[in-house]
């Protein structure tokens, strides 16, 4: 009856060792997903704000190939004129181009 008792409660101890094991797997497994989740979203609001930073100097280019200056331009996007004078200076031989 002892050993009969002892064998049992080893199985329950390997069970609950077993137990314990997979639910740190699972747990490992949940951050993973998690961390992949984060990092997937993180990557689409990056790619977001090169997209409306991309559209931004876009227009930026337009105005100023249609004769806007840079106070003007500086006044509708909300930009410091130094700022719109910076992605101008960058993109210049673009749009001596394009005129």
């Amino acid at each position: 009856m002892i050993r009969e008792a002892y064998s049992k409660l080893q199985v329950m101890s390997e069970d609950e060792a077993t137990r314990m094991l997979y639910e740190a797997r699972l747990k490992a497994q949940r951050d993973d997903y998690s961390r992949m989740q984060g990092a997937h979203q993180e990557g689409r609001e990056e790619g977001h704000r090169e997209g409306r930073e991309k559209e931004r100097k876009e227009i930026i280019l337009q105005m100023a190939k249609h004769g806007m200056d840079v106070t003007a331009i500086a006044a509708i996007t909300h930009l410091s004129e130094q700022e719109v004078g910076a992605i101008l200076k960058e993109n210049i031989p673009r749009i001596a181009g394009q005129v």
